[in-house]
């Protein structure tokens, strides 16, 4: 007898803007930049009670390869 393995995607839902909807001041970075020079991973979140959704607001410096 074959069993075949199923692969399912372990871990948090990436798409949505926050990771917790009960808590608002944390996002994922990806889903809030519009910026393409701004680079974030896929699990980047960034924390900031004053408005998360804001953190492009909060960059200063593109620096280039």
């Amino acid at each position: 007898m074959i069993y075949e393995a199923k692969c399912e995607k372990m871990g948090p839902d990436l798409n949505p803007i926050y990771p917790n909807e009960n808590i608002k001041q944390v996002v994922y970075i990806k889903n809030v930049i519009t910026n393409p020079n701004i680079i974030v991973g896929e699990y980047t979140y960034y924390d900031d009670v004053g408005g998360a959704e804001r953190f492009e607001d909060h960059v200063t410096h593109h620096y280039v390869d």
